[in-house]
């Protein structure tokens, strides 16, 4: 069994807009560079949105959303990413030194936006979609 490890830091500018994500992740071995250049991106987003701008709201279990209005990023609110690939010299010695990547690229997004805001802000939030940031109609 391999277990990955991961943490990611959110860098805002002044008016508490997403610049950057540094996401190391420690993946075993890489060997599909693009793709976990890809999964890393993709994960961040995911967790981006989770955090800052998607709803999904139900009514007796009935979606009242439509896909235009569930609040995902848009090309030019995407921030720049930076994956950074921890690999050890030791290797596992199973599936060629490789842990794989999956949903961990989007587990610590989330708890490192709200770290950002509130080392921005100093108010610790606790729900989410975070409220007062850039992205939320509760500014």
């Amino acid at each position: 069994m391999a277990y990955g490890y991961a943490t990611h830091v959110v860098i805002l500018d002044d008016d508490g807009r997403v610049t950057e994500v540094h996401a190391a992740h420690d993946s075993g071995k890489v060997v599909n560079p693009i793709a976990i250049q890809g999964q890393i991106e993709g994960g961040v987003l995911m967790g981006m949105g989770y955090a800052l701008t998607e709803r999904f709201d139900l009514k007796d279990c009935v979606q009242q959303v439509k896909f235009g209005t569930l609040g995902l990023f848009r090309a030019p609110d995407i921030p720049y990413i930076n994956a950074i690939y921890v690999e050890k010299d030791e290797l596992l010695d199973v599936g060629y030194g490789a842990k794989g990547i999956g949903e961990i690229a989007t587990i610590p997004t989330a708890p490192a936006v709200q770290n950002a805001y509130r080392a921005l802000t100093g108010e610790l939030q606790t729900e989410l979609r975070l409220k007062h940031t850039y992205y939320s109609r509760e500014k």
